[in-house]
């Protein structure tokens, strides 16, 4: 008897043991994260995707203060009411407005690569100082100005006043959290200084409105496109440089810094190098007709230009560099057609205020028979590009 009572209360403890762990282990549980309700998560500061959207839409925004590093990323929550510029930066500059979050268009008048702005007001501001310029979408102002906060571009540009008016309503609405651009538009006036074409004037005016004595016009106001080497062969220049060729005569040689001619290429400057400017003057001297190749070669060279840096800027689609030495022919080169020159004309440098940061890179100069004086030419079509 004793033996059966014995297993009867070893098995009665067991049976208390395994439900006072039962127990306690409802007591210590928490249920997983998944089984809280949307409500209770929130209490929690636990957040799902669905709840994100609508406590990003209830919500005051978070405005990016102007101190803020420009490389800093912008929160999801970015404000879609003007940042809280300094006042002391926005009472100095004319009647600043502008909307974040907004990017407006139009046609442009000068590129933000080239006009960097610490913030909007100033973006504001270089629209408001824009000179227009014949040679820039025939004198147009800036009304239009989108600045980028990380990149501190500034675009400025040109709407018709139908755009303009649209523009402006477009700036009176809330802008979208997911445009960085910060846009406004200036409506006053401000004329084209050089866009009345005066009644007598000689060389270019635009990039396309020259008037020259040149046989055969002005090489560059259409690209080249409209040269025709039989033409330039038949000038009066071509014929008495090869009559002084022929003749022996010696030309006189001169020089200017800072300075790029305009010519048809009698020998390809890429690849053509010389360590001095004397030396691309000399080889201007020694070349002869149908030694260069191309739809030029037939010409003399009377004007040459160097490049004086390791790399030198031209509007065109070509790289140059260190010594490269073009070999050219132009009518009159005792009056040249100037590309660039020093001082530069100021929308040139706008233009290309990147590249012409440390100014004209070359070196140019003419071969001019005995008793002819150099003049100081006039501007070119490239001036204008």
């Amino acid at each position: 008897m004793r033996l059966p009572l014995l297993l009867c209360a070893v098995c009665s403890l067991a049976l208390a043991f395994n439900l006072l762990r039962a127990w306690n282990a409802t007591q210590t549980r928490r249920p997983a994260l998944t089984e809280y309700s949307a409500h209770s998560r929130a209490a929690l500061g636990v957040t799902t995707p669905s709840l994100r959207a609508s406590q990003r839409a209830a919500s005051p925004p978070t405005i990016v203060p102007p101190a803020a590093s420009p490389r800093a990323a912008v929160p999801e929550t970015a404000a879609a009411t003007p940042p809280p510029y300094p006042e002391t930066v926005g009472a100095s500059l004319s009647n600043y407005s502008g909307t974040p979050h907004v990017e407006l268009w139009g046609a442009l008048v000068l590129p933000g690569d080239a006009n960097l702005q610490p913030d909007a007001p100033r973006c504001h501001q270089s629209c408001v100082e824009y000179e227009p310029t014949r040679d820039v979408l025939n004198g147009s102002q800036c009304n239009v100005w989108v600045w980028h906060p990380l990149t501190q571009q500034c675009w400025l540009k040109h709407e018709r006043p139908a755009e303009l008016r649209a523009a402006a309503s477009a700036l009176a609405r809330p802008g979208r959290a997911s445009v960085a651009w910060t846009s406004g538009v200036w409506t006053g006036h401000k004329p084209c200084a050089d866009c009345v074409v005066p009644a007598r004037y000689y060389g270019c005016i635009t990039k396309d409105i020259c008037n020259t004595s040149r046989a055969c016009g002005s090489p560059a106001i259409d690209g080249y496109a409209h040269v025709d080497p039989k033409c330039v062969q038949r000038s009066p220049t071509a014929q008495l440089y090869n009559e002084l060729l022929a003749n022996g005569s010696e030309l006189i040689g001169t020089h200017e810094l800072n300075a790029d001619y305009d010519g048809l290429g009698v020998h390809w400057g890429i690849g053509h190098t010389k360590q001095r400017w004397e030396d691309c003057e000399q080889a201007c001297r020694q070349h002869r007709p149908g030694t260069g190749g191309g739809p030029f070669a037939a010409l003399p060279c009377n004007v040459w230009t160097w490049c004086s840096r390791p790399t030198c800027f031209e509007p065109d689609a070509h790289s140059h560099h260190f010594g490269d030495c073009w070999l050219k022919f132009t009518e009159l080169p005792h009056a040249p057609e100037v590309n660039m020159r020093e001082p530069m004309r100021s929308s040139f440098m706008r233009r290309h205020h990147t590249q012409m940061a440390a100014g004209v890179p070359w070196v140019s100069g003419a071969l001019l028979p005995p008793g002819v004086t150099m003049t100081n030419g006039t501007w070119g079509p490239r001036a204008f590009w």
